[in-house]
């Protein structure tokens, strides 16, 4: 795992409280972009920071991971 798949773990449940069923951007351990499909925020990303490969994921929503259990 690198620094920016660390940070969304460390963040986890904030990022499913705030953004839960987005898609998700990380660059450099900080949250870039949000947005409805995974092709639109790393783009965003790419765009801030030019040069970074975006951990790009979609946030699961609580209903998803329940299914999981």
């Amino acid at each position: 795992m690198d620094k920016d798949d660390l940070w969304i773990v460390e963040h986890f449940s904030e990022l499913v409280t705030k953004h839960a069923g987005k898609y998700i951007a990380v660059v450099n351990q900080a949250l870039v972009a949000v947005g409805e499909s995974g092709t639109e925020v790393e783009a965003k990303a790419r765009k801030i920071e030019p040069g970074k490969i975006p951990s790009v994921l979609r946030v699961p929503r609580e209903d998803d991971m329940a299914c999981l259990l």
